[in-house]
């Protein structure tokens, strides 16, 4: 191989490799929303199928904006992810300068009639969703499952909110024709006072709270385990946050765990993932 073809080759490798990690490299843009957004826990307007999904966490969402609106909407198909948000909720967090930190968050929908969620652990709640279900969860949404709570917002003088706050964040949500859970959010872009809101990406973070178990929980499933069983916890976070999943050790009559401790651990588990984008100009 001559020279010229050596350096033809070495020219176009280096091309298709910058390329590459360009393209890899390369922040997508957030695309405006429909019109008449309504966020009421029907996402309907924004089309069949939502625009990303992550496969770690299996749900589908957007994200979008318009010149004074940041929209979050999302489906929730897995049916334990489901009670987790409904228990413990779901938090949804921004940094406007891209980089990964929860500089301001909203978690919602939160309890406001007691101070930790409903935590029941019956089977027909996780495997499918009944009509009473969906007449209980339109009951509490009329009632207790109206809180909000916002962080890193300096403009709201309490964390703990209601969907009736005067600030302009809005959420909700509600089971759709296929039983998935909806949740839908708004949040008015000028409470995050960031300088240039097109200038630099911001990074998005959504994650599915665990279920922080009450004493008398823990205190039913060690006597459930018997006397051999041992069990090491990890309550939840503040700021909203859900709690940790726990480490289980033990077993009942020798065996290595029971149906309990599984879904115990599965309600307990929190996930989350960071994406970013560039806002809709």
């Amino acid at each position: 191989m001559n020279i010229f073809k050596k350096i033809t080759l070495l020219f176009l490798t280096t091309f298709l490799v910058s390329n590459i990690v360009w393209s890899q490299n390369k922040i997508a843009t957030l695309l405006p929303p429909p019109h008449h957004v309504s966020i009421d826990g029907n996402c309907s307007e924004w089309g069949d199928s939502l625009q990303y999904y992550n496969k770690e966490s299996k749900i589908n969402y957007t994200i979008s904006n318009t010149h004074d609106t940041l929209y979050l909407a999302l489906r929730a198909i897995n049916r334990l992810a489901q009670i987790r948000i409904l228990r413990a909720g779901l938090t949804f967090s921004i940094d406007t300068k891209g980089k990964k930190k929860e500089t301001f968050s909203i978690t919602f929908p939160l309890n406001t009639q007691t101070s930790t969620q409903k935590f029941d652990f019956h089977k027909e709640d996780y495997t499918e969703v009944s009509k009473q279900d969906k007449d209980e969860l339109m009951r509490q949404r009329l009632t207790s499952l109206r809180g909000i709570m916002v962080t890193g917002f300096k403009d709201v003088e309490d964390e703990m909110i209601t969907t009736d706050n005067s600030y302009g964040f809005k959420a909700a949500v509600n089971y759709d024709r296929n039983d998935y859970l909806v949740c839908e959010a708004a949040i008015p872009i000028n409470l995050f006072h960031a300088d240039d809101i097109y200038k630099n990406e911001w990074a998005f973070n959504i994650r599915i709270n665990g279920i922080t178990k009450p004493a008398s929980h823990t205190e039913h499933a060690e006597n459930q385990q018997g006397e051999g069983g041992k069990r090491n916890g990890r309550g939840g976070g503040s700021n909203g946050r859900g709690g940790g999943g726990g480490n289980h050790e033990g077993s009942k009559n020798g065996g290595t765990g029971t149906d309990f401790d599984k879904t115990d651990n599965a309600l307990s588990k929190t996930e989350d993932f960071w994406d970013k984008f560039h806002l809709a100009n």
